[in-house]
């Protein structure tokens, strides 16, 4: 679905078509306003101060092209999200990571897109700085308890809402009944009007203590009070039916010609019919219909208290479960002929290191929530990449959250279905898109921004006004190892430690990736720096190598 469908969607932060599911502040922010939120979040505006790495990578993107990835990672999320929380509470599967272990097995051998897998163990390896991320200042100070602890209560608050709303339509019917006997042509009995007022008082004053009592099975006929009614109208009837037979012996005792007589039995009878009519009238067509629409919304109003009242995170206890994160990032050997597996292996070895080494950095989280957080970027950046795997990897996910239920906040849709694996992910909702929509416009970035054959090596001290610069052709797979090579015997001949190195690439005589390497890890030149440092080249002079 489009950013926009997904929108259409969302009331007042509820996911309509979803039953009720409540959706982020951070992710209908993401589908409003796509860049314009990236580019505010914290990972992002620190980066673009102190990550030279991911600044390039960032500012490689027009606004528009950002627009399409922040939207498409915004509205997939919540696809993701809802799978995984599917899986967790199907009944289907009694081992849903091994389900989704299969699934990955069966596809993980298929061929793997060269291109895509070349570009992703670039990133790795070479366009992002993960020693200079790693050890940067940078620190995520929120406090995972507090934002999933806040899901659970906001989904509480919602629920005890819910139940308000029940009480009012109850209200609504009890009034409603009551309207109904002033309309009656023939009076209503008195004991009726007063047992239903009665039974409406008693639900305003005590609708709550109510369910709860009904919900340990006590007290179950509040507040219909259904034998109560019945008795009325037996009562009621059973008082008719003595009428006509003290009417009957009445008339026998009077003494009456046979014609009389048989007349005013008749006549009898048929009252008796008719105020037995009316009361049955008015208990089927009636009282009935209302009680049982009371009923339904009753019961409906029970199972709600008994999900209110499910908490996980309403006390303090689970907090020692919340451990530090460790980082974990390393060089990828990559291999000559790529499976699909090869590839999903490497995506969740940039994921992980994105995500420990910077977006999660200071934040405490139970190792199994950083696995399922990892798992659902994944699943998000596959099926960008246009890479399978993302089922399988929510199988995987839906199981592994299986083995923590424990530790997910008690929450619920408004048909009872337990969303507590929604919940968890949605909750942590920034961190998996800063961390998916980085990997996707890094891979991206790489893909489109390819080594040139020819490249132009310059070197600048402070102190010059024009720079030192060399070139050289290179042909192969190798063209960074041969850039390191060039910069190395450029340094060696000019015998200068230069403040600032650029390597300038061309392909078919147009700008390709250009960077600065004047550091161990290459920064990528935005395409615009790059094609005004070229344009004052024209009247230098060219070292040979």
């Amino acid at each position: 679905m489009t950013p926009e469908e997904v929108l259409s969607q969302i009331t007042d932060g509820i996911w309509v078509n979803k039953g009720g599911l409540r959706v982020p502040t951070e992710v209908v922010q993401a589908l409003s306003n796509k860049e314009d939120w990236f580019d505010s979040i914290q990972p992002v505006v620190y980066s673009q101060d102190n990550l030279p790495s991911l600044k390039a990578i960032i500012n490689y993107f027009s606004k528009s092209e950002l627009d399409d990835e922040v939207g498409y990672a915004s509205a997939e999320i919540l696809q993701s999200c809802y799978g995984v929380n599917k899986v967790f509470n199907s009944k289907v599967h009694g081992n849903p990571s091994a389900v989704g272990q299969q699934k990955l097995d069966t596809i993980g051998q298929r061929p793997a897109n060269i291109e895509t897998y070349k570009a992703s163990v670039e990133v790795n390896n070479i366009l992002i700085n993960w020693k200079n991320i790693n050890s940067s200042g940078y620190d995520n100070d929120d406090s995972v308890y507090d934002r999933i602890k806040s899901v659970e209560q906001v989904n509480k608050d919602w629920f005890s809402q819910q139940i308000e709303d029940l009480k009012t339509l109850m209200l609504n019917a009890y009034d409603s009944l009551l309207s109904q006997f002033d309309e009656q042509e023939d009076p209503v009995p008195q004991e009726v009007r007063n047992h239903f007022v009665a039974i409406r008082e008693k639900t305003e004053q005590e609708f709550p203590s109510a369910i709860a009592k009904r919900c340990c099975k006590q007290f179950a006929d509040f507040p219909q009070d259904n034998l109560k009614i019945v008795n009325i109208f037996q009562g009621l009837l059973d008082k008719v039916k003595e009428e006509l037979a003290d009417a009957l012996q009445k008339i026998k005792e009077l003494v009456l010609g046979k014609d009389e007589s048989k007349a005013a039995r008749a006549e009898a009878r048929q009252e008796h019919k008719d105020k037995s009519g009316l009361l049955k009238f008015l208990k089927s067509k009636i009282v009935n219909p209302t009680i049982n629409g009371i009923k339904k919304l009753f019961r409906k109003a029970g199972k709600l208290l008994s999900n209110k009242e499910e908490n996980n995170y309403k006390e303090y206890s689970l907090k020692s479960q919340f451990g530090n994160i460790s980082s974990a990032y390393g060089a990828i050997v990559p291999v000559d002929i790529p499976t699909t597996i090869n590839a999903i292996e490497v995506l969740k070895k940039i994921t992980e290191s994105i995500l420990t080494t910077f977006i999660l950095k200071g934040v405490q989280l139970p190792g199994v929530f950083v696995e399922a957080l990892k798992n659902t970027t994944i699943s998000i950046i596959l099926k960008r990449l246009d890479i399978p795997g993302g089922e399988a990897i929510r199988y995987i996910t839906g199981g592994l959250l299986r083995t923590v239920k424990d530790l997910l906040p008690a929450v619920f849709n408004n048909t009872g279905m337990f969303a507590g694996a929604w919940g968890l992910l949605t909750a942590c909702a920034p961190y998996i898109l800063a961390a998916a929509i980085l990997v996707i416009i890094a891979i991206k970035m790489a893909k489109r921004n390819q080594l040139g054959d020819f490249i132009l090596i310059l070197g600048l001290l402070a102190s010059q006004t024009e720079p030192d610069i060399c070139c050289a052709r290179v042909i192969g797979d190798e063209k960074m190892e041969d850039i390191q090579t060039l910069k190395e015997g450029f340094i060696t001949e000019t015998n200068k430690n230069y403040d600032f190195i650029y390597a300038l690439t061309f392909k078919n005589e147009q700008i390709a990736r250009s960077m600065d390497i004047s550091n161990e890890t290459p920064v990528i030149i935005p395409e615009e720096a790059a094609i005004t440092i070229n344009a004052g080249l024209s009247s230098l002079e060219y070292m040979d190598f």
